[in-house]
């Protein structure tokens, strides 16, 4: 069989969840899996609506029953899209709520994750039918900066799952189907020559099937606001900024009532007890990423134990390890641990243990033809379920190994995407819409409102010192302007 046809029509397992899919529509739906040869078409036709659209191509739907449709409020705000959408893995559901610019992510709790850790390369893919490298060529070698250039790609939209190569398949007659380039490489500029050290692990699932289709408006949406890429300090030495391998990404906070958890017992007696996001520093993160050369979501935990020091690490080898030393940036932890240590929320301090499964929720994965047992090593995830794939991608350490289940996630969180708060007192006031200070207030009927009419008070001679004159027009001045919440539209 062939890789292509492994990826499209088998099972596999990933993250504790279930990537590789038949078809899209089968992790997307409730539809018997003795149906999933049926046309996408007949599938959709055959629910009454539209899964991949649950607005109806209309993301200001709520305002279809009025004519003419209003396009702003009465205070003469705009009005702001809606978007819903839906993913799943080994039938887990995740929903994706957008409202007032606000962003929510919901499925279920105590998700388990994989520590990973990225090495400061791109791999590359060579584009189909292009000459290749040969074998022992120096990428940085300036002579070949063209050649890899032009032949070489992080991304071949094109050529979909038949644009990955898996480690075996290095070298063909054509010469290197890959090449692993360091991002201080010429070919992406000065970007990334004063990035900071990358030596922060992070922890992932995965959240959804290939092109997540029945989150895709809703996703698409997310990317393009002004507070997706932008990237936190722990997510920067994480290496999240590297667009090449995370083109989009968007930071979330987690819900007043959601956690992350550490597994404090054994691989096989396991106790989760709740991470403290205050005494460690922690940021999280929705991430796009190529698996096989085809888009899946992620969503990431980043954490620094700043106090023990057991999280940075550096490999001592290799041409980004060379750059760092060139750079003189200081210091660069070479030594991995094995088990890092989380502050508690009940003050203790300890190291996380993993389970020699993942996805403790997901219990029989040779269901599913394969998969279930925890890679033990980082690297790329390859050829898993067999023995020899590792934890992600081949830009990751094998050495930082991924810990399955060690921390778990509540899949709770949410983020404001215009990048403000609710809690600015100038944020949504009614002058917004004007910007002008004052704003005049038209009232029907004119008159004299609060006058007592109660016998308690008449018969007391009490007056109302509230009672006053209104209308028919009133102004009231605000303390500050600030322009109205809006979005940055996308072209479906």
């Amino acid at each position: 069989m062939s890789l292509r046809s492994f990826f499209q029509q088998s099972v596999g397992f990933f993250s504790g969840l279930l990537v590789l899919l038949p078809l899209a529509v089968q992790a997307e739906t409730s539809i018997p899996l003795a149906k999933c040869n049926a046309p996408v078409a007949d599938l959709v036709a055959a629910s009454g609506f539209d899964l991949t659209d649950l607005t109806r191509g209309d993301p200001f739907y709520y305002t279809s029953d009025r004519v003419p449709r209003p396009v702003t409020t009465h205070s003469d705000i705009p009005h702001l899209p809606v978007y819903f959408g839906y993913m799943s893995t080994s039938d887990t559901y995740r929903f994706v709520n957008i409202v007032e610019q606000v962003f929510t992510l919901i499925g279920e709790g105590k998700h388990g994750l994989w520590r990973i850790q990225e090495n400061g390369m791109v791999r590359e893919y060579r584009r189909a039918g292009r000459q290749g490298l040969p074998a022992n060529a120096d990428v940085l070698d300036e002579a070949l900066l063209q050649q890899i250039s032009q032949n070489y790609s992080h991304h071949l939209p094109q050529e979909s799952w038949s644009g990955y190569k898996l480690p075996s398949q290095q070298v063909d007659e054509l010469g290197l189907t890959y090449v692993d380039l360091p991002i201080h490489h010429a070919k992406y500029g000065a970007k990334y020559t004063q990035a900071p050290m990358i030596d922060l692990p992070h922890w992932y699932c995965t959240l959804s099937d290939y092109r997540y289709p029945y989150a895709q408006k809703a996703i698409d949406f997310a990317f393009a606001q002004e507070s997706a890429n932008k990237i936190g300090p722990l997510g920067v030495r994480a290496g999240l900024n590297v667009q090449q391998n995370f083109p989009n990404v968007l930071r979330l906070n987690l819900f007043s009532d959601a956690r992350s958890w550490v597994n404090v017992g054994t691989s096989n007696e396991v106790d989760w007890q709740a991470i403290d996001g205050e005494s460690m520093a922690a940021e999280y993160y929705l991430y796009e990423r190529l698996f096989f050369n085809e888009k899946y979501l992620f969503l990431a935990a980043i954490y620094d134990d700043v106090v023990g020091q057991s999280m940075p690490y550096v490999r001592p080898h290799g041409a980004y390890y060379e750059h760092l030393k060139q750079r003189q940036l200081t210091p660069i932890n070479t030594r991995v641990t094995a088990q890092p240590s989380f502050n508690l929320e009940d003050g203790r301090r300890h190291k996380a243990t993993g389970t020699h499964v993942y996805g403790v929720q997901h219990p029989n994965r040779a269901g599913y033809d394969g998969g279930g047992a925890c890679p033990m090593r980082g690297g790329d995830y390859a050829d898993y379920p067999k023995t020899s794939g590792g934890a992600g991608w081949p830009t990751n350490y094998e050495e930082v190994t991924p810990l399955c289940d060690a921390v778990l996630l509540d899949i709770k969180l949410t983020t404001n995407l215009d990048g403000a708060t609710w809690n600015d007192p100038n944020k949504y006031l009614a002058n917004a819409g004007t910007g002008k200070l004052a704003r005049k207030y038209h009232i029907k009927p004119a008159g004299e409102y609060g006058k007592f009419s109660d016998a308690y008070h008449t018969q007391s001679g009490t007056m109302n010192l509230q009672r006053r004159a209104i209308g028919p027009t009133e102004i009231i001045t605000f303390k500050g302007i600030q322009e109205p919440v809006t979005y940055t539209n996308i072209d479906h």
